[in-house]
């Protein structure tokens, strides 16, 4: 396992560039259209998977006894340096206005704490299977927070959606 955590920085740079790099050619290469997606789907899955792979690390920390502010700092770094690639890649400035440097702020703390306490739950022996599906009911807030406020229309459809999606949640932790 020693061999793996000395690799650990190998592949999160693997995967941040393979995910770069799908962003770079969706555009180019039409891939939503071989899929029968549109782009912001293909992103989504996109997401989930290096979400999911994320989260899977998070597990190993906590079996390995890792120090979790350790650990969140390493993870923190690589995802500064991705940023600052993706800048530099793409010869963008810095800009972000005062008040989405606030969001982002209030938004890191959010992620602080959540890291944190999937740690530790992994930490104290907590089961990936039932830490897992508990995080991921995190999606009813983000969907209730872009009903209020961006006035998303709220449909039946996207109501057992959600509702599909946490009864699976309840399933899976069971």
């Amino acid at each position: 396992m020693l061999d793996f955590f000395s690799r650990l920085p190998e592949i999160c740079i693997l995967f941040g560039t393979i995910k770069y790099n799908i962003m770079m050619m969706a555009d180019r290469i039409a891939l939503w259209r071989l899929f029968g997606m549109n782009t912001p789907i293909l992103f989504a899955l996109l997401a989930l998977l290096c979400g999911g792979i994320t989260a899977f690390f998070a597990k190993v920390v906590g079996e390995n006894q890792g120090y979790s502010p350790s650990y969140m700092i390493v993870q923190a770094i690589s995802f500064v340096l991705f940023a600052v690639v993706i800048h530099i890649v793409q010869k963008q400035p810095f800009e972000l206005s005062g008040r989405l440097a606030g969001i982002g702020l209030v938004s890191g703390v959010f992620a602080g704490v959540a890291t944190l306490a999937s740690l530790i739950a992994f930490k104290l022996g907590g089961q990936g299977s039932i830490i897992f599906p508990i995080v991921s009911l995190g999606v009813i807030v983000s969907v209730a927070l872009s009903f209020a406020i961006y006035r998303e229309p709220v449909t039946s459809t996207k109501l057992v959606g959600i509702g599909f999606g946490v009864a699976s949640i309840v399933f899976l932790s069971r």
